[in-house]
């Protein structure tokens, strides 16, 4: 009979392995390889931020780090979820040859994602170190940051991906929702020009106080208050949880439905 711990070490080999290839299939016969973590986050700033600095007047201080922190981390999460919620239905094969935690297929895909972001802060942050916006002591709220943004989103996309095998409607959902998704996130404006009647629904989005985290440490602007960051991290707490039920129920059935 096999060990727990041997299980333990047989599931990270096959994540390590699973993530290893998901980041060299994603850069193959690419010339600027992992540079195009910055390129399209660089170029939505410049698109972005023009158009908003050109009509609406609202004064951010240091807006294109602003913006580029906050994009970084919304491609992180948008690409995530919308790679993770087909992600069971695409390895149908796979899940059909061999028995395997079919969790480290959505992972591997997290993971692989959040070594790029962890690369692209690296790089985003000289620029940020030379204009002096970077506070050495920001580094553990840095971490709490990513920390954060990692629960939240292999919570949400065990959820997705488990229901997708199911009801295939959910990818569909999840790409409309994605959409409106990005404007209920203060990514290109500040959260202070929210309606108060409207600042629940920025409340109960855990990417809220995540964003802004970030936009604290590189940009230096304000940081989540300590009920939005609460209010945040239980919703992000309570979606792994719910994710991690969830996916353990529905896996059981995945060799019948995809």
């Amino acid at each position: 009979m096999k060990s727990k711990s041997y299980e333990i070490r047989l599931f990270w080999d096959l994540l390590c392995g699973m993530t290893e290839k998901e980041l060299k299939s994603r850069y193959k016969h690419t010339v600027f390889g992992f540079l195009w973590i910055l390129i399209n986050p660089l170029l939505q700033m410049l698109v972005i931020g023009f158009i908003f600095r050109l009509f609406i007047k609202e004064p951010i201080s240091n807006y294109f780090y602003y913006l580029f922190c906050g994009l970084l981390v919304w491609n992180f999460f948008s690409l995530t979820l919308s790679k993770t919620t087909p992600s069971i239905v695409y390895e149908r094969s796979l899940i059909k040859k061999s028995r395997f935690p079919h969790s480290v297929i959505p992972l591997s895909i997290i993971f692989s994602n959040a070594i790029n972001l962890v690369i692209a802060l690296g790089l985003f942050s000289v620029p940020v170190v030379i204009n002096g916006l970077f506070d050495i002591k920001n580094i553990p709220i840095l971490l709490i940051a990513l920390f954060l943004l990692l629960i939240f989103s292999i919570g949400i996309s065990l959820f997705t991906s488990a229901l997708n095998v199911r009801f295939r409607d959910v990818n569909f959902f999840v790409q409309a929702v994605l959409i409106l998704w990005f404007y209920a996130t203060p990514i290109v404006y500040s959260i202070s020009v929210v309606p108060y009647n409207l600042m629940w629904l920025w409340r109960i989005n855990p990417l809220t106080s995540i964003v802004q985290l970030f936009q604290f440490i590189f940009s230096g602007a304000p940081p989540p208050g300590w009920g939005m960051l609460l209010i945040n991290l239980s919703i992000s707490m309570l979606f792994l949880v719910l994710g991690i039920i969830v996916f353990k129920l529905e896996s059981k059935n995945f060799d019948d439905w995809v």
